[in-house]
């Protein structure tokens, strides 16, 4: 593979990019969000120039809903030789693109199974895939010419292929990453509004993108999925809850009876017990919370002017703190912008300072909590 075209600049698009630009492969990117571009073009993830000839891949990362009708702009333009995305559904855009007459034979849908900390270009990692299963749909349009450029694209990015049917990646997906994150939100709302001492026994629900509206639409877009492994959790819920009733007492206090009695109840009550049993071993080990994370942010006056961004950040380099995200403000007069940058709380106030001395406005903004993303990976 010689080039390639990143559509899209967040996290796993430009971790993309970076993976490829160290394979030596020429990497062209776009964005409709200047300021995402600007970052990732930064960060050495590649050109923002238009290539002069069709890449030999492009690479999709745009939210399910826009996979197709971007993948058929693309085509007509003839922007690549071979289409390839990164959305976390495969089914819906699968048919989108059927509907929309986009060509098959030259598209393979696409999922990296990564666990990014945080969203964005600069939460990217030329390794974020690195040993991490990449699931592949293709479909008996997709042609061979088409499959092999993406599965090379996958292997220079050190991710090993899964080719899977888009219905049970879905499945898969709905089970193991959103239905998980659903039960999250709706149990820790519920629990901390009974009591501000139940949030610290619930593991953290929100991603680090933006929610509630990325999560929103992944659910949206595989509703059959979601809604099916949901009527067999409630199944599950009754059983636990017949099993649980026997040991539920109507009222506290000691029991009263008879030695004879107090045996007839333990008789009574082992065959519950044993159904408890069975219930709990049928389920899988419930994985450690992950601690919730602070950050602090320094905001920085930037001017509007070519190479100031990269200055910054080499400057925030040459300092040794790392840099969780970033959002970007442009002033009214477009001269100055204001750089908010995510830094663990205990490097704001010197990261402030240090910026200070290397001549940069940097001011302490604010400290916030930051909820990891709950994406597991794919097993």
């Amino acid at each position: 593979m010689r080039s390639a075209l990143i559509v899209g600049t967040g996290c796993v698009g430009t971790s993309v990019a970076l993976a490829l630009r160290a394979a030596g492969v020429t990497v062209h990117l776009a964005d409709g969000d200047r300021n995402a571009l600007r970052v990732a073009v930064c960060l050495g993830a590649g050109s923002a120039e238009p290539p002069a000839a069709p890449p030999d891949v492009a690479v999709l990362d745009v939210p399910p809903d826009d996979v197709a009708p971007t993948l058929g702009r693309l085509q007509k333009t003839g922007a690549a030789r071979s289409y390839t995305d990164v959305a976390g559904i495969k089914l819906r855009p699968q048919r989108e693109a059927l509907r929309a007459s986009c060509d098959m034979t030259r598209y393979v849908g696409g999922h990296p199974m990564a666990e990014p900390e945080h969203a964005g270009a600069l939460a990217a990692r030329e390794d974020l895939l690195r040993d991490r299963p990449w699931a592949l749909t293709p479909t008996e349009a997709t042609g061979t010419r088409a499959l092999n450029d993406v599965l090379e694209l996958v292997a220079l990015c050190g991710a090993t292929p899964v080719l899977v049917d888009a219905a049970r990646h879905d499945d898969i997906v709905a089970r193991t990453i959103q239905l998980p994150y659903l039960l999250q939100e709706l149990m820790s709302e519920d629990a901390t509004a009974r009591h501000p001492l139940a949030d610290r026994g619930l593991p953290p629900a929100r991603p680090a993108s933006p929610a509630p509206e990325p999560w929103g639409a992944l659910l949206a877009g595989n509703a059959d999925a979601v809604l099916r492994h949901l009527g067999a959790l409630d199944a599950g819920i009754h059983e636990a809850m017949a099993a649980l009733e026997p040991f539920a007492s109507a009222e506290a206090g000691p029991r009263t009876g008879t030695e004879a009695e107090t045996e007839t109840d333990a008789e009574r009550a082992a065959p519950a017990l044993r159904r408890l049993h069975a219930l709990l071993a049928r389920g899988a080990e419930r994985p450690a919370p992950t601690p919730v994370r602070a950050v602090g942010t320094v905001a920085v006056t930037v001017r509007d002017a070519p190479g100031e961004l990269a200055r910054l950040f080499a400057d925030v380099a040459a300092e040794g703190v790392s840099v969780r995200d970033v959002a970007i403000e442009h002033g009214p007069d477009h001269l100055l912008g204001t750089a908010e940058l995510l830094v663990g709380p205990a490097r704001a106030a010197e990261l402030a300072a240090a910026l200070r001395a290397r001549g940069w406005p940097a001011r302490l903004a604010r400290s916030a909590p930051v909820r990891p993303d709950p994406l597991k990976e794919l097993t």
